[in-house]
């Protein structure tokens, strides 16, 4: 199953909640963020009444929060949001997407304003393809350095060759989701933030079941998507970077990529919890005869999990707490928009509905997940999830293959499944890879 597919099953199987609200650089980053509060600029009145378009995929889970962004405006409630502008509201079609509704815009010659980017979209995609306009000429001259209300590591998300292309809105970290009633039934403590790789292999083999008694497992403890390479995982808790698109720099190079590397590959063909050998197939790898009932997954957190899925954790704790960070949604200008004129609305809107979304791309949002209000609908969470949530956002690290299908599903074809199928070793898998990343970068 691909991160596309997957994010995109998840505007029908979020939570209702989210559809009665919106709530829902090269800089140091070894600092982590703190939560803090944003003030409102001086509101300006503008001579005339301005008017803005803001593109929204059109399906209710995000015309509903793209609505309560505008009606926040309207009245007032925005921050920052200029006296006598109006925001109105496009809808973009669900086929096509994205990319193709601005693809049309642009050779029109018309285009919208802003436009919502949502987490069914190829971010780096989109940034690569030439149809959003670069934001550093205005961001490099507001002297309100709007970028820092965000966190660190959502802004190098939004980075690409050099260039920032939106503002992120939603931030996802890797976190690890368990099956709550195969833990039960396996009489499992369920995992806890405590949790060592060595507790981890233990429950996926207490976890892998024969059911049919033919003497191979065909329930297993852990499975691997494919909506992101689960392998990164390791690679971060190495402190490797596959590639970094902010500076094209390509990384899985060195001993601790053949380390990281090693240790996913010994979950199949060692410990026996992930489905390997020459006979495995995309279907068998990713669980997808058997989705509801695999006992354990790495996933991003969006608050649309399945009822089964929603007790998370920290990932097992490696050499280093680390998680890799994903761009869920960002909010950006198209290249053909008028983009002097509309930067004034950018910069407030993106911060308003960033700091409501899950989960908050400004760190000012991480304050409400554990004291919402009515205004942050999107951040209410299981107690217990709470403080998984906020370890996640303090300790994950900005990835950008997480952040795109298509990056993603390459490197599941050359490294995941011919891994697990034994068909390459480790340093081959590392050296298809990186060519394989030379090449998307060069394109």
């Amino acid at each position: 199953m691909t991160r596309r597919e997957l994010l995109g099953g998840a505007w029908y199987g979020v939570s209702i909640v989210l559809v009665l609200s919106c709530g829902s650089d090269k800089e140091d980053r070894s600092s982590p963020d703190e939560p803090g509060s944003r003030q409102g600029s001086v509101v300006v009145p503008p001579k005339e009444t301005q008017h803005f378009t803001l593109a929204v995929l059109d399906h209710p889970l995000a015309v509903t929060p793209g609505q309560n962004a505008i009606q926040a405006w309207t009245e007032g409630h925005v921050p920052g949001a200029a006296l006598g502008t109006e925001l109105q509201l496009t809808k973009v079609p669900m086929q096509g997407g994205i990319k193709e509704f601005l693809g049309s815009q642009a050779a029109s010659g018309v285009a919208v304003d802003l436009i919502w980017l949502p987490h069914s979209e190829d971010m780096p995609d989109l940034f690569k393809s030439g149809l959003l306009a670069p934001l550093d000429r205005w961001l490099e001259v507001d002297q309100s350095a709007p970028l820092e209300a965000f966190a660190v590591e959502s802004r190098h998300l939004v980075r690409f060759r050099a260039q920032t292309f939106a503002l992120p809105l939603a931030i996802a970290p890797v976190v690890l989701a368990h099956n709550s009633s195969r833990f039960e039934r396996a009489n499992l403590a369920a995992p806890t933030s405590d949790w060592k790789w060595i507790d981890f292999i233990e429950a996926g083999k207490s976890l892998t079941e024969d059911i049919n008694g033919d003497g191979t497992p065909d329930r297993w403890g852990f499975m691997a998507p494919g909506h992101f390479p689960e392998w990164l995982v390791f690679l971060h808790q190495q402190d490797v970077a596959v590639v970094d698109l902010d500076t094209s720099q390509i990384g899985m190079d060195g001993p601790a990529s053949i380390r990281a590397l090693t240790a996913w590959d010994e979950l199949g063909r060692v410990h026996g919890i992930l489905p390997y050998g020459p006979d495995t197939s995309v279907a068998r790898l990713q669980g997808l005869n058997d989705f509801l009932q695999r006992g354990m997954q790495f996933t991003y957190y969006f608050n649309s999990l399945p009822q089964q899925w929603r007790e998370v954790t920290p990932l097992p704790t490696g050499a280093r707490s680390s998680a890799p960070l994903a761009l869920a949604e960002a909010l950006a200008v198209p290249d053909a928009a008028q983009g002097d004129r509309v930067y004034e609305a950018l910069v407030p809107l993106a911060l308003w509905i960033a700091e409501r979304r899950a989960m908050p791309a400004t760190t000012a949002g991480w304050q409400f997940i554990q004291r919402p209000d009515r205004d942050h609908f999107n951040l209410i969470f299981a107690e217990s999830t709470q403080d998984t949530l906020l370890d996640a956002l303090h300790n994950a690290k900005a990835s950008h293959v997480a952040s795109s299908p298509g990056l993603s599903q390459g490197l599941f074809n050359i490294v995941t499944y011919r891994l697990a199928r034994d068909e390459v070793g480790i340093e081959q898998a590392i050296e298809q890879a990186r060519n394989w990343l030379q090449n998307y970068v060069g394109s």
